[in-house]
């Protein structure tokens, strides 16, 4: 598998049709307010990741998800403090979505991996946790911190209020995390703008169609 850097204009357009196209799937959809530029700043600011499977002709997002240092802009919420560690080395992690069954495990993955090549302290997270409980996805190595929050960027399609779980990893649970990750072996091309690297999940031929993510 590969994950691509995404810096052109197409490429990030490309990003956020798809990231709009997955949230609002019929059965568990959900978007953001029509006041939310919260969204935007990610997409438009941070460092975005698309998956590639590089054995298919022609480039095809099958998921993709944002991250940034806290240098670069602050977190989305408050919780967690993390003012002790250096800002360039807290990443927050977001916007991850997946086109095709089985990717979500597999942008996981690369997302630790990159966190051991930038040499993260942190690993920050806030996934939805209300109506859709997609936090257990990230109990290994992770810390709740607190209580879940409103999410007020987001709602519902049918207009219901959502909470997102605070969760961090650090420490030695992060360098666990990140090596369990690495094992199977990567490489980086392009001057850092493709990570190569092999991976024990497994995609499916079918695409996520009819639901959120809950790899």
């Amino acid at each position: 598998m590969e994950l691509h850097r995404l810096t052109t204009e197409a490429e990030r357009d490309c990003f956020a049709r798809q990231l709009r196209h997955v949230r609002a799937m019929r059965g568990a959809g959900f978007r953001e307010t029509s006041r939310s530029l919260t969204g935007e700043v990610h997409v438009r600011f941070g460092n975005l990741y698309g998956l590639v499977d590089e054995d298919r002709p022609a480039f095809n997002l099958l998921g993709g998800f944002a991250m940034h240092d806290l240098a670069m802009f602050g977190q989305s919420f408050p919780r967690p403090d993390l003012s002790h560690l250096p800002p360039h080395k807290v990443f927050e992690c977001g916007e991850l979505w997946a086109s095709a069954a089985g990717a979500a495990r597999i942008l996981r993955q690369a997302g630790l991996i990159l966190a051991g090549i930038f040499d993260a302290a942190a690993l920050l997270l806030y996934p939805i946790f209300k109506p859709w409980n997609l936090s257990t996805a990230y109990g290994k190595g992770f810390e709740r911190i607190g209580d879940p929050v409103e999410w007020p960027y987001t709602h519902t399609l049918s207009g219901s209020k959502m909470w997102v779980q605070p969760m961090v990893s650090q420490d030695q649970a992060l360098h666990n995390l990140v090596k369990e990750a690495q094992a199977h072996g990567f490489e980086m091309l392009d001057a850092g703008r493709r990570l190569r690297f092999n991976t024990p999940y497994s995609l499916y031929s079918r695409t996520v169609s009819d639901r959120i993510l809950r790899q």
